[in-house]
């Protein structure tokens, strides 16, 4: 075998294929190899296409605004590479990703009176790549929406710049920038701090700076309208790879809505030994308050866990690391909702979170699919006993219209039929 034969017959083997493709308006393919046609084929297609044809009609229809918007980026390109993506439709209703990428050849396309380059390409599919990558787009959305409705206040503070940066809302409240350079320095004289607490803030700073980990302290900021605002700054210290300082995280939380109570249903406010969540009794008097309080316009939701075939599972983390698995998955939760959300364990399975506020029902969507598949990764052990699953029920309300006890049976019927999937899995209820 030649050469030119041997080289042909590996590039055959190719994942995903080889094909020489022009960069004009249709993605004119050339030629490609038969992995190639079988990956942009739908799973119907069975027969061998026919060059040259135009890579543009098999895109998704959705995204092909998305693709013309590509291929204008890639005509600005001087370095000769190429690299596009877009989806294809299955027939089973599922989509296909596709990224292809390659170099510019030496030779030209000629259609009408305009020549084109052509480019040797190989492509791939990168469905599952992609589908994780959205997932993490959308919960980093989630979190960009949540930060803003908790008006809680993230930063990152820079060892080696002495740069304190928080997030845009800072501005909103404070009428400063959001980036803070020198701030070793301005920290002293600055007039946010609430002054009283300004000693022991700047002595806080000190000890992180000389190797304290982590910490916690109540500070009061002055917003730009006047008047402080009293917060809870919890902040972590981050090591680079030579296990060296690098930077603090961190954020600076509101006061939950907990302060609507009187004092004498505050005193009543009691923890759930195991998880540290509110109670049955006390989730249950905080739900309602926050129910009573709210305004006409606002849109909440009341969701319903409940933890399936915990036991068997819980032997297993009991033995390994002696923690319950009810304890993580409370702190699961936890680590997706405000700190002014309401969260408590109502049975030896089941919690109860009431979200307030929330600009869209997406919101709640999001939080039940991430958890959901969250614990099908940590505990949904395929073909295993002790598989442990998540069923989420969801109701809704606006304004103060809706009692109590009907918001909780709402929750309940989505619940009875989330029960019915054999996964993890969210029902919504409605009327």
């Amino acid at each position: 075998m030649n050469l030119n034969n041997h080289l042909e017959e590996n590039l055959k083997n190719v994942p995903g294929g080889v094909a020489l493709i022009v960069l004009d308006d249709l993605l004119t393919v050339l030629h490609g190899t038969d992995t190639f046609c079988s990956l942009i084929q739908n799973i119907r297609s069975k027969s061998n296409l026919k060059f040259p044809l135009a890579l543009l009609r098999v895109v998704y229809s959705a995204d092909i605004i998305y693709v013309t918007q590509q291929l204008a980026q890639q005509r600005q390109r001087e370095d000769g590479m190429f690299r596009i993506n877009f989806r294809i439709l299955q027939d089973d209703g599922h989509f296909k990703w596709v990224m292809i990428s390659g170099n510019k050849t030496m030779e030209e396309y000629t259609s009408g009176n305009k020549a084109y380059p052509v480019y040797s390409c190989i492509a791939m599919d990168v469905s599952d790549h992609m589908m994780d990558y959205k997932r993490l787009e959308q919960m980093v959305e989630y979190y960009r929406v949540i930060s803003e409705l908790s008006k809680d206040l993230y930063f990152e503070y820079e060892i080696a710049t002495d740069s304190l940066i928080f997030n845009d809302l800072f501005y909103e409240m404070f009428g400063k920038e959001s980036k803070i350079k020198n701030f070793r320095k301005k920290l002293e004289k600055n007039k946010i701090v609430h002054p009283e607490e300004l000693p022991a803030v700047i002595k806080i700073f000190d000890t992180m700076m000389t190797g304290k980990k982590q910490v916690r302290f109540e500070v009061q900021l002055n917003a730009k309208e006047g008047g402080y605002i009293p917060y809870t700054c919890y902040a972590s210290m981050i090591f680079d790879e030579n296990k060296n300082p690098s930077k603090v995280v961190g954020k600076l939380d509101t006061k939950g809505r907990m302060g609507s109570l009187n004092e004498k249903a505050l005193m009543k406010l009691k923890k759930d030994t195991l998880t540290g969540v509110y109670n049955k009794e006390s989730v249950m008097i905080a739900i309602k308050d926050a129910m009573d309080k709210q305004k006409l316009d606002a849109l909440s939701s009341l969701m319903f866990f409940e933890i399936r075939n915990f036991k068997g599972m819980n032997e297993i983390m009991a033995e390994h690391t002696g923690e319950s698995v009810l304890t993580q998955i409370a702190n699961l939760i936890k680590t997706v909702i405000r700190t002014t959300d309401i969260i408590g364990r109502v049975s030896m399975s089941e919690f109860m979170v009431y979200i307030t506020d929330i600009p869209s029902p997406k919101i709640v969507y999001g939080i039940a699919d991430y958890l959901c598949s969250k614990i099908d990764d940590l505990y949904g052990y395929k073909h295993s006993k002790n598989a442990l699953s998540m069923s989420i029920g969801i109701a809704f309300h606006k304004g103060s219209q809706m009692d109590f006890n009907t918001l909780k049976a709402n929750a309940n019927t989505a619940l009875i039929m989330a029960r019915k999937e054999h996964g993890s899995s969210f029902e919504v209820f409605y009327d």
